[in-house]
């Protein structure tokens, strides 16, 4: 039976403006398990990303209970909170966000660095990942060199040179061609089953989102399945 990596219960995010209260969602609960591909889909200003942000630690909801890996980190301090994400979740976004001062090899490696891998342990850890994701040809390309599915590439080895528990992903092929686009998403989820991770990622291509194991639709604050 696979493990429940990620539940939200009664999920409440709200925003004050003036004397105004702008609910973006309430009461929204969901959970992604190991192995699971899950699609969030909405239309924009739907709360996508905030929703993404608040399961990564990288904003508090108003009210509710996030539990990662079995452990509720809803009321974490920041710096526990920086430790359960570098441990627990990979980041993928619709812009890579790569460091443009370092290759492609070194920009993977800085997570292992960060955590306290020495370099040349995280330059062994990560060149497999590397390979499997069809970079090994360009290890020592700066982002500048490289064409815009390889930079995408590169930003999902990244993600995943931690071996984190939860993927989480907004829009990770928005902002390439068609083609291109069903290339990286396909090494996305090839990477992501066999590390069984469970992944949560927002999309706007519904084509994109049949392909995965279910489909979470946010629509006027409300999460419901497709």
């Amino acid at each position: 039976m696979s493990k429940i990596i990620m539940q939200a219960q009664g999920l409440e995010k709200t925003h004050h403006q003036g004397d105004e209260t702008l609910t973006i969602f309430k009461d929204l609960s969901l959970s992604v398990s190991s192995g699971e591909i899950v699609a969030l889909v909405g239309q924009s200003g739907a709360g996508k990303s905030t929703l993404l942000q608040m399961v990564g630690l990288l904003d508090k909801p108003s009210s509710g209970r996030i539990a990662i890996d079995g452990k509720d980190v809803s009321r974490l301090d920041d710096r526990a909170r920086t430790l359960m994400r570098r441990k627990k979740i990979g980041f993928v976004y619709q812009f890579h966000f790569l460091q443009p001062e370092f290759s492609a090899l070194e920009n993977v490696m800085i997570p292992q660095m960060i955590a306290g891998v020495s370099r040349e342990s995280a330059s062994k850890a990560v060149l497999p990942l590397l390979d499997r994701l069809g970079l090994s040809h360009r290890l020592h390309h700066r982002p500048a060199r490289l064409s815009g599915g390889e930079q995408q590439r590169v930003a999902i080895a990244r993600a995943l040179a931690n071996k984190p528990s939860l993927l989480l992903a907004d829009e990770p092929t928005g902002n390439l061609d068609p083609k291109t686009s069903d290339e990286v998403f396909s090494l996305l989820i090839e990477q992501a089953r066999s590390s069984g991770i469970g992944a949560l990622i927002a999309t706007h291509n519904m084509d994109l989102a049949r392909k995965m194991d279910r489909i979470l639709v946010l629509e006027g604050g409300v999460l419901k399945a497709a």
